[in-house]
């Protein structure tokens, strides 16, 4: 709070005078699921164990870290690039709203080769990422880190970013220490970590649905979004006509730069004022609600069978026969289909493209930046005498909404979370998903009801 009100004083002293990115005390630092962990995260070692408690087991869900565009993002941003000569030249012929320093920094900014040979791999910064996790997790549950190897587990699905991330985790867990951990080898199919890979339904009428299209397209249709891009064009004072793949591109082309470097600048991103930065951070969670979130029953019943694992991996603990520490790498659609199967950051609501609702829950920036991480902590207690277990939650290492700071009781966490051990994958079948829908199902019931009524009095016309 006090970090806000000293930027809302900043802006208003700054108001008066030109704005430039280069030297700007409170840069906006959201940037959806480009952001860097550091920016949103918390510090599990914070927050203490509930009273008269010791952890016993900790299972873990992470989405990689920092990461290389992917192929079809580093063509565009490439592409894009090619504007900078053309954006220093109108500065220096007066037709230009850019600062003197901002020019500078981007005459300085050269592209980066590497990119091209490693799309989508895990950066330097990304395994920093998830090796601080587990450094941290490692000072916080120092009793967890004895015993047998066959007390830990860890597994990624099979890409570059992820697998790396995995490595990167175990090396800050188990540095300094006796044990001589390793990752799984990726399954050939995980419908665990990523169970919408295999699935139709999701693939043919959420992921390549129209419904996300049309969202999307009404995001770039609004009156914020032809903003964005008038004051763009209007800033940097070029000629060529830039069409709203080009905002966006110079967008993705800002906000990977940035999340590499130390100080979190890019020359890139001076060509936005902070407002723009707003309403560019939306279109990704249009984006992420439709195709991960809750803007499809079927992501709700993906996010299942991780948490299955989840329970079942704790009620193994509690019997004596479960494992230290549980953790699986992936990808941002799968946390965001887990925390939707929890009820987390569900507004009110739907998110639409064509209204930006800036008090929203869902807001990637927080939920699917890089490294984002539900953690799970079941811990052992005495409490008037007897035997107790308390589980705690965490996302991106701060508290959350599922349970206390205590924890919550086992009671508790069984009637919450044992309806995910029936979870199944058979609505995935595009012939058999009709059984899910919630809507389809009851359009359904009402068919067969009318149908049922019509041969009733067929019936009974028949006996006269």
């Amino acid at each position: 709070m006090i970090r806000r009100l000293l930027c809302l004083a900043v802006v208003a002293w700054a108001s008066a005078e030109k704005s430039c990115y280069w030297n700007a005390l409170c840069p906006y630092r959201m940037y959806s699921t480009i952001t860097p962990y550091d920016t949103i995260r918390g510090d599990i070692r914070d927050y203490p164990n509930p009273e008269g408690c010791q952890a016993i087991s900790v299972w873990s869900l992470h989405r990689h870290g920092n990461r290389n565009p992917s192929s079809s993002v580093t063509t565009d941003i490439k592409a894009v690039a090619d504007l900078k000569d053309e954006i220093i030249q109108s500065f220096g012929r007066g037709g230009s709203q850019m600062c003197s320093q901002d020019i500078e920094e981007l005459k300085k900014w050269k592209w980066n080769d590497t990119l091209e040979e490693s799309q989508a791999f895990l950066t330097g910064t990304g395994y920093e990422e998830l090796y601080d996790i587990g450094k941290r997790l490692r000072e916080k549950y120092r009793e967890l880190l004895r015993g047998s190897v066959d007390k830990y587990y860890f597994r990624s699905t099979n890409e570059q970013r992820t697998i790396a991330s995995g490595m990167a985790f175990v090396h800050g867990l188990a540095e300094g220490t006796d044990l001589n951990l390793t990752v799984d080898r990726p399954w050939e199919r995980d419908d665990i970590i990523n169970p919408y890979e295999h699935c139709d339904k999701y693939q043919v009428e959420v992921n390549g649905g129209q419904k996300l299209l049309d969202e999307l397209d009404a995001y770039f249709r609004t009156d914020e979004f032809q903003m964005v891009k008038n004051n763009v064009q209007e800033r940097l004072g070029i000629e060529t006509q830039l069409s709203p793949k080009d905002i966006y591109s110079l967008y993705e082309i800002c906000r990977f730069y940035r999340s590499w470097t130390p100080t979190k600048q890019s020359p890139w991103c001076s060509v936005f004022s902070d407002q723009d930065l707003v309403v560019l951070e939306y279109r990704d969670d249009v984006r992420h609600y439709y195709r991960n979130g809750y803007g499809s029953w079927v992501n709700l019943n993906l996010g299942g069978p991780v948490l299955k694992d989840l329970y079942e991996n704790f009620e193994a603990a509690v019997n004596g026969s479960g494992r230290n520490v549980v953790s699986y790498f992936t990808h941002d659609t799968m946390l965001e289909m887990t925390f939707c199967a929890l009820g987390l950051f569900k507004d009110d609501a739907p998110i639409r493209g064509a209204e930006r609702n800036p008090d929203r829950l869902w807001k990637t920036s927080f939920i699917s930046s890089f490294s984002v991480n539900l953690i799970a902590v079941l811990n052992s207690c005495q409490e008037s005498g007897s035997q107790t277990y308390r589980v705690q939650f965490f996302i991106n290492e701060r508290e959350t909404e599922l349970c206390p700071t205590t924890g919550c009781t086992w009671r508790q966490f069984q009637d919450y979370f044992h309806k995910f051990t029936t979870t199944n994958l058979d609505f995935c079948s595009i012939d058999n998903s009709i059984v899910n829908d919630p809507e389809t199902k009851a359009a359904t019931l009402a068919e067969m009801v009318k149908i049922c009524v019509t041969a009733i009095e067929i019936f009974f016309y028949l006996l006269k």
